[in-house]
């Protein structure tokens, strides 16, 4: 019997079939899904419409908790899911979370107080094919249009996190001096999406702009380390009537916003190190992978779309042919190097589970 089971599908499929097919298969396993832009890439060069993980693991314990946002809160799925795998109380060597787009930071900020912002979370926003709200999330209880759902792990394995963007801060900054929800209304006083337009040498026509903003995503400096800034990113997915920028994160007012420029080189490069497994976590022996996840994000795989392949064998390579899997979602979450634990956009999440020599 699987320990735990993890399944990413493109829209086109189902929710609840999928969870009901599973369960009736599987009705020991816990199980955890979440819906992926277009597609789901595995150490297969093909492109699969669904994937599924099974972890065996016998001297492990894993649980899973979800529900709808009006219908409960992250700490409660959270106190749920170690409890179900008779954990309660005991803090998890990882987190592994998914919820719908909208509100991410609110349920970050709340985990990581109850978990005492000690332990890895990664995660993605759950993801459709054209931004139109089709995407699904379920665990073995439940599907769901709108919500979270989460899994606790305590392998009998280590674990190596890596959280990563492939772009630099420009000269160009303003203060978000008008906000509401995540439509930035005005930057330094005036119309945001006129400012954005100057900075980048275009004018940004009202409507979905996410392939127009990709390589030149928005951001807030998160802190220093060993001397270098660390920044979360924003994406600009549309432009308003009132010439507003829309994203896919908060933003407060008063907040300093910092453009910031990639290229499909850098991007490439900066994607490799989702693959890339540190012994200094305190694990000073040798490493080997014996599986991976790897949130990738929607903007990403777009941006990318003719050099994904050539990821993918670099990952092959890195991770010596194990098996792993990777959904494209729309925001990634995981802790900034300094410790902060962020939702961010155009970002790689991953942790790669690995036994010593």
């Amino acid at each position: 019997m699987p320990s735990l089971l993890i399944l990413y599908f493109a829209e086109r499929y189902d929710a609840e079939v999928l969870r009901r097919t599973l369960n009736e298969v599987f009705p020991e396993s816990p199980l955890i899904g979440c819906s992926s832009c277009q597609a789901v890439r595995t150490v297969s060069l093909d492109e699969v419409p669904v994937a599924l993980a099974a972890i065996y693991d016998e001297q492990g314990a894993y649980g899973v908790a979800g529900g709808s946002h009006t219908e409960g809160d992250v700490r409660m799925w959270l106190r749920q899911a170690m409890a179900a795998c008779d954990r309660p109380g005991e803090l998890p060597q990882m987190v592994l979370l998914h919820t719908t787009p909208g509100g991410e930071e609110a349920l970050l900020a709340e985990l990581d107080e109850e978990l005492g912002g000690a332990v890895p979370v990664i995660g993605g926003s759950a993801a459709d094919d054209h931004l139109q709200g089709h995407w699904r999330l379920f665990w073995q209880r439940q599907t769901l249009t709108e919500g979270s759902v989460l899994a606790v792990f305590y392998p009998n394995c280590e674990l190596v996190f890596q959280f990563h963007a492939g772009y630099r801060p420009t000269e160009h900054s303003a203060i978000a001096t008008r906000v509401e929800g995540r439509e930035i209304i005005a930057l330094d006083q005036r119309p945001a999406a006129e400012v954005y337009g100057e900075w980048v040498g275009n004018t940004l026509p009202e409507g979905p702009v996410l392939h127009e903003t990709t390589f030149f995503p928005l951001a807030r400096l998160t802190g220093n380390v060993y001397g270098m800034p660390c920044f979360k990113l924003s994406h600009p997915e549309s432009v308003t009537a009132r010439r507003g920028l829309r994203l896919f994160t908060d933003v407060s007012e008063g907040e300093r916003l910092v453009l910031m420029q990639g290229s499909e080189s850098g991007v490439l490069e900066r994607s490799l190190l989702a693959a890339r497994i540190e012994p200094e976590y305190g694990m000073p022996e040798k490493l080997h992978p014996i599986g991976a996840l790897i949130i990738f994000c929607a903007g990403y795989r777009y941006a990318l779309a003719s050099r994904i392949d050539e990821i993918i064998g670099h990952y092959n390579q890195r991770l010596e042919g194990v098996p792993y899997l990777i959904p494209f979602t729309f925001g990634e979450q995981g802790r900034m190097p300094q410790g902060e634990l962020v939702h961010g956009n155009l970002m790689i999440s991953s942790v790669i589970f690995c036994r010593g020599a």
